[in-house]
């Protein structure tokens, strides 16, 4: 059964906490993108065990290394994560993570994205967005082969990463961050840095979720100025963090955002970014668009866009 709601996912995610009482400790990695000054940002997840509920590991060195090299090494914090910046070479596109802890050690791989330093960065959602989940298979098969891409979708955020730098940022919990991965690529998605949320509770109260970690993130990504969403959540937090929201197969909720823009379909949302490409690839001039200082274009509805993604 495909359901996107907090209740919903709190209930699957009780039935995962039941049966992975037996999981083991793990440890996971974000994608590390570089910076204009050749420093990339790494951060690993030190966790008790694989699952919803469990907490970080404390205290965990993790080194990070480049080419078999070690850049950096950081200890994790009371979450369990384990953040540092380091410098790379500029072709650097892999690197590796190790940790021993709970009489296991640890090695997990990465991909070193390479941003143009002036590139706009686009945010976008996945459940409800881009993929019609189904909750079961996230969080019990062993790979997801039951939720469906949303019409569209792969095919328009390719043709946006050709001009924008793209992450990927949903409230599923960490411990889903492999079969999310594993996801996209078998569905054609264009690839780019997956950013989870560490647990059940973000999952629940995603707005709040969602507004606390996009401010982290404009601050890390300051040309972060592009959300794409679903929901009343994914407005809500771009829309406070100064991000132009753009709402794609919108719920039943009747909520609206601050800077948000409504389309109907991905062929809809796909002809915005086409007709304002040179605006919306220009970090200053997009950000004078979001306080209202320039106009942006909207496609009208086709006829077709009433059945797509449908």
């Amino acid at each position: 059964m495909t359901r996107h709601s907090p209740i919903a996912a709190a209930l699957a995610l009780g039935a995962a906490l039941a049966l992975s009482a037996c999981a083991t400790p793990y440890l996971e990695v974000n994608d590390a993108v570089v910076f204009e000054d050749g420093s990339a940002r790494f951060v690993a997840f030190a966790e008790k065990d694989q699952g919803p509920f469990f907490g970080g590991v404390e205290d965990v060195e993790v080194r990070f290394l480049v080419d078999g090299k070690e850049v950096a090494s950081a200890q994790s914090d009371e979450r369990g994560v384990a953040s540092v910046l380091a410098q790379v070479e500029p072709d650097s596109s892999a690197f590796e993570a190790t940790a021993s802890y709970g009489g296991k050690s640890f090695r997990r791989g990465g991909k070193i994205v390479q941003w143009r330093s002036d590139a706009v960065v686009v945010a976008c959602d996945i459940d409800a967005t881009i993929s019609d989940t189904a909750l079961d298979a996230l969080f019990f098969d062993e790979t997801d082969e039951k939720s469906k891409p949303i019409a569209d979708s792969a095919a328009v955020l390719r043709e946006i990463a050709r001009h924008h730098g793209l992450v990927y940022f949903t409230a599923r919990p960490k411990f889903t961050l492999e079969k999310t991965q594993q996801w996209l690529r078998a569905h054609g998605y264009p690839e780019a840095p997956v950013l989870t949320s560490l647990g059940a509770r973000d999952l629940i109260a995603q707005a709040r979720y969602k507004r606390r970690e996009l401010g982290k993130l404009r601050q890390i990504f300051p040309n972060l100025l592009v959300g794409i969403g679903n929901s009343h959540a994914d407005s809500e937090g771009y829309g406070a963090n100064g991000i132009l929201a753009l709402i794609v197969n919108r719920k039943k909720d009747t909520k609206y955002g601050p800077r948000e823009i409504e389309f109907e379909s991905w062929g809809q949302l796909g002809r915005f970014f086409e007709a304002n490409q040179e605006l919306l690839t220009d970090a200053e001039r997009l950000a004078s668009a979001i306080r209202g200082e320039e106009m942006l274009v909207i496609p009208v509805l086709r006829f077709s866009d009433s059945k797509a993604g449908r």
